[in-house]
This record gives C-alpha cells, structure tokens and sequence, in this order.
C-alpha cells in the first residue's frame, strides 16, 4: 500500500517583508493538517433518499398508466359511438325508404279502396273569387276499385282495413278485400258543408 501524507507547500510572495533566501533549496515544508470531519447531515440517509427517488419514479409511471388507459377508454368510448351512428343511419335511411313507399299515390289510393272510399269520376269545384260552383254536384261515383299502377316497392306494406286494422297486401290484386264488409256503391250526393 502507499501511504503518502498530504504535503502543503508555504511560498511566501511577499518578499519585502521577509528576508530573502539563501537558495533555491530552502523552501518551508510542512505537514498540511488533517481535513475536517464532515458533520453527520441533518438531512436524509442515503437509504431513505433512494426510496423517494424509486417512489416519484413509481409514481409517474402508473400516472403515465392510468394516463394511457384514459386515453385508450376513450377511443373505445368514441369507436363505439361512431358504430351506433352508422348503425341510426341506416335505420333513418330504411325509415325514410318506408315513409315515402307509405306517402305513394299508389299506397293512398289502395288504402282508401281498402276503408271502402269511392272514386268520384267527375268531380265539382267551388271558384272562391265568385263562390261559383263548377261541375255538377250530382256527379256518378265509380265502385271501389284499388291501384291502377303497380308499384313492387309496395309488397311487403301492409294496407288499412274499414276496421282500421293493418292487414297484408295481396301482391297479385293490391288491397286484400275484406269478405265480412262488401263493398257498397255510394247513392245519391256527396255530403258537403254549407259554404256561405
């Protein structure tokens, strides 16, 4: 082992105030004294600074996790509800596809041939300006008779009956008739009110 002890070197500047030596080789040596102790920190032992430094390492990586698996919940969350849009999309689309096969002149006119209404071959108008009465009031009604034009769209759709039930349509005549109520031809006049 090398034992060496730690040797100061006294060199004084200032060569005014002490006499000059007498040569190079009279230099003053001597010992340097033992460094101080430090004191014990009031602080922290390495131990336990260790154990918060692996601490706040711990806790940032589960903020990190609890942070991604946040982050993940909400692209579930949104995929989710972008499915559940497309999916009320196409129910509106289907929808609509109904409402307009339902408002057809075809379906109205095989619906009110199925309640029982008539077809008013010649029918009269009422000239607001005037209040003239254009056409004849008693005009010839046509029997019941469902649609004159085919529509495929319609098949599936069900038709009104007089009792106000839905029943299937019958795709080679339209309207399934009803056999417990034949149709009846309508006498006489149109009931109108009073315009005056």
């Amino acid at each position: 082992m090398n034992n060496t002890v730690p040797v100061e070197f006294d060199l004084d500047l200032d060569l005014a105030a002490q006499p000059a030596p007498a040569g190079p080789s009279e230099r003053h040596l001597r010992i340097a004294p033992p460094a101080p102790r430090q004191a014990k920190r009031a602080g922290l032992s390495p131990l336990v600074g260790s154990l918060v430094a692996v601490g706040v390492i711990l806790v940032i990586l589960a903020t990190q996790l609890g942070l991604s698996i946040a982050i993940s919940q909400g692209a579930y969350e949104t995929r989710a509800l972008e499915v559940e849009k497309r999916d009320l999309a196409r129910v509106e689309r289907v929808l609509t596809q109904n409402v307009d096969k339902l408002s057809s002149p075809q379906n109205l006119a095989e619906n009110a041939a199925a309640l029982g209404m008539v077809q008013n071959s010649r029918p009269a108008t009422l000239r607001m300006s005037d209040g003239a009465v254009l056409g004849a009031l008693e005009s010839e009604t046509s029997e019941a008779r469902g649609n004159l034009i085919p529509n495929a769209t319609l098949e599936t759709m069900p038709v009104v009956d007089a009792a106000g039930l839905l029943v299937p349509r019958d795709a080679t005549t339209g309207a399934q008739p009803d056999p417990s109520t034949p149709a009846v031809r309508w006498q006489g006049k149109l009931p109108a009110p009073e315009t005056h």
